[in-house]
C-alpha cells in the first residue's frame, strides 16, 4: 500500500526539525519580546514530534491494515502543522508589506520637513 522506508524516514526527519524547533522555542521563551514567538515553535515542535512518533509506529508495524487510523492521526498533525506555518507566513507578509510603506511614507515625511526647514 505505501512504502514503510519513506514514512520511517520522514519520521527521522520530522523528530530532527521537531527538535530543533522545540530548542529554538524554549531558547525564545527565555525573552519577554519572544515568548509569544517561541510557545508558537514549541506547539510546532510538539505536532512534528508527534508526527515522528506515528511515522515510527507506522513504520514498524507489519500489519497494513491497521494502520489506517495511525496515518490519518499522522496526515492530520502535518496538517496542522503547515496551517499554522502558512498562517504565520501570511502575518509575516502583511506586516512586512504594512514595515515597508511605513518607511516609505515616514522617510518622504521627513525628507519635506528637512527641505522646508532649510528655506527659512
Amino acid at each position: 500500500m505505501f512504502d514503510k522506508h519513506q514514512v520511517a524516514d520522514l519520521g527521522r526527519w520530522a523528530g530532527f526539525v521537531g527538535i530543533v524547533t522545540l530548542i529554538g522555542g524554549i531558547l525564545s521563551c527565555i525573552s519577554i519580546v519572544g515568548i509569544i514567538h517561541g510557545i508558537v515553535a514549541i506547539i510546532l515542535g510538539l505536532k512534528l514530534r508527534s508526527v515522528k512518533s506515528y511515522a515510527d509506529q507506522v513504520a514498524a508495524d507489519p500489519d497494513d491494515a491497521s494502520q489506517a487510523s495511525r496515518i490519518n492521526l499522522m496526515i492530520n498533525d502535518l496538517s496542522s502543522y503547515f496551517k499554522i506555518q502558512g498562517i504565520l507566513m501570511i502575518i509575516g507578509l502583511v506586516l512586512a508589506v504594512i514595515g515597508i510603506i511605513i518607511a516609505i511614507l515616514s522617510s518622504a515625511f521627513f525628507s519635506y520637513l528637512v527641505n522646508e526647514t532649510l528655506y527659512y
